[in-house]
Parts: C-alpha cells; sequence; structure tokens
C-alpha cells in the first residue's frame, strides 16, 4: 500500500507545477489515494498519512488547474 500512496502523493505534487496536465495528474493521485485510505484503515500507519499528503495535494493542484483554466476562458 505504501507504493500507491508514495504515487499519488507523486501525482499530487506534478499536479502543483504542470499547466495543463495538472488536472489529469490531479485527478488521478485523487483516485489513488482515496483507494489507498480505504484500504489502509488499520493496516499501515505511514502509507495512509503519505496518502492524505497524496489527496490534499492532488485537490490543490487539480483545484488551482481548474480555477486557472476558467480564468483563461472567461477572459478570453
Amino acid at each position: 500500500m505504501q507504493k500507491t500512496a508514495l504515487v499519488s502523493l507523486v501525482f499530487g505534487v506534478i499536479s502543483l507545477f504542470l499547466s495543463l496536465y495538472g488536472i489529469f495528474f490531479g485527478i488521478i493521485g485523487f483516485v489513488l489515494a482515496i483507494h489507498t485510505i480505504r484500504k489502509a484503515e488499520h493496516v499501515e500507519k505511514a502509507g495512509r498519512r503519505m496518502a492524505i499528503g497524496g489527496l490534499a495535494t492532488s485537490v490543490i493542484g487539480a483545484g488551482y488547474q481548474i480555477v486557472a483554466l476558467l480564468v483563461l476562458v472567461l477572459t478570453a
């Protein structure tokens, strides 16, 4: 479970920095983080914490990219 938690964290961090593809990385990181949190509720504390970090960065990154895309479309 720690591997999927790490992948979700990496995708979340990537979603913060990529301009248009950040939305997709954020969605993938979000799905992986939710999957990891549900599977590792009582088993691995470290994997669950990493998945929560991946969830947070994925939501922030995808949300930031959606807002930036809306601003770009509405001001053009």
